[in-house]
């Protein structure tokens, strides 16, 4: 009996020095591959995340590329767009958007790709409260033009706070003046000393967008007071036909693929799967909901991140450039018939 426990401590040492020793020999970066494919599979909350679609759900356009040259033609792009309404240089877009969703990040991302540096033209913060009281107007300065970003305050739970529709309606159809100072608890009225009364073209929002967290999206996590907000918006917006575009933020956080490398955002399921959710939400076709992943603790710029932030602003002053020729085209064709 002695001898046989005396054999079986002898083979498991000599078991456990040839495990010792085989581990000794595997390179570390034979568990590399196993390191991306774990952050991949695994968002934040732990849930399996980050199946690959085998053909992407959306493509760059003809000939482009995840590439510098593809972000300058996009920039050019931008750039030529061409509005026939006369009075009208810039295309207005709002941007709108639950707090912490990243409205006020999106927009320091933008003013960074027009600077070609890293550029904060807004506060960002995680506060539980609109950072946002007054109606922000951002005008790129160098390498983009034609348009004007508006930010203004996020969309909260609470009747008494973030916007109010009829103050929104108002900024839309032009009656607020920018840094006109909300207050969720007085709204504006056209008796106000701050409201116009007869805005020209150039004063109206031609888009709006909502900006969403992607994860909030993704895992149906919007509370009911929110979605009550934005489809009550979304009535008085429709009302009016001005186009409407979703942005999908974070996506970085959502997916680990996409977190690994940017250019996997459409051939992320998870990714896809926030698209379809939005789309269901904000009554929006998919073609109108880009994801993009904002500049955060970055110090450098990043190629993959600005085309894909790029890509939805060109959409952005796409759409309003049409809504703003249509109405051009309408004028015309009273004046002919009068």
């Amino acid at each position: 009996m002695g001898n046989e426990n005396t054999k079986a401590k002898e083979s498991g040492k000599k078991q456990g020095n040839d495990a010792a020793a085989t581990a000794a020999q595997v390179d570390p970066a034979a568990f590399r591959p196993f390191t991306v494919f774990h952050r991949a599979m695994h968002s934040a909350s732990g849930e399996e995340q980050g199946d690959e679609i085998e053909k992407p759900w959306r493509s760059l356009d003809k000939n482009g590329a995840w590439d510098e040259n593809y972000k300058k033609r996009l920039i050019n792009e931008i750039g030529n767009t061409h509005i026939k309404e006369k009075e009208v240089q810039n295309v207005r877009i709002l941007l709108l958007g639950p707090i912490k969703a990243g409205k006020s990040s999106y927009l320091n991302t933008i003013a960074s790709i027009d600077k070609g540096r890293m550029s904060q033209v807004t506060i960002t913060g995680g506060a539980g409260i609109s950072l946002s009281r007054k109606l922000k107007v951002f005008r790129p300065q160098e390498r983009l033009k034609n348009f004007r970003l508006l930010d203004t305050m996020g969309i909260e739970d609470t009747d008494l706070g973030g916007f109010n529709i009829r103050d929104l309606l108002f900024v839309v159809k032009g009656h607020v003046p920018p840094d006109y100072k909300f207050n969720p608890v007085n709204p504006i009225f056209e008796d106000s000393k701050d409201f116009k009364k007869n805005p020209k073209s150039k004063d109206k929002i031609h888009c709006v967008v909502f900006v969403m967290d992607a994860n909030v999206v993704g895992q149906d996590n919007i509370s009911d007071a929110t979605k009550k907000k934005v489809k009550a918006l979304q009535a008085e917006l429709m009302n009016i036909d001005i186009p409407r575009i979703v942005i999908l933020t974070k996506i970085d956080v959502l997916c680990g693929m996409t977190e690994a490398d940017t250019v996997n955002c459409f051939r992320s399921e998870t990714v896809k799967n926030a698209v379809d959710l939005a789309e269901e939400l904000f009554s929006v076709p998919k073609q109108n909901i880009f994801p993009v992943q904002n500049y955060s603790e970055e110090m450098e710029m990043d190629t993959n991140k600005d085309i894909l932030s790029l890509l939805a602003l060109k959409q952005m002053i796409l759409f309003g450039a049409d809504f703003l020729n249509d109405i051009s085209a309408q004028t015309s064709d009273d004046e002919e018939a009068s």
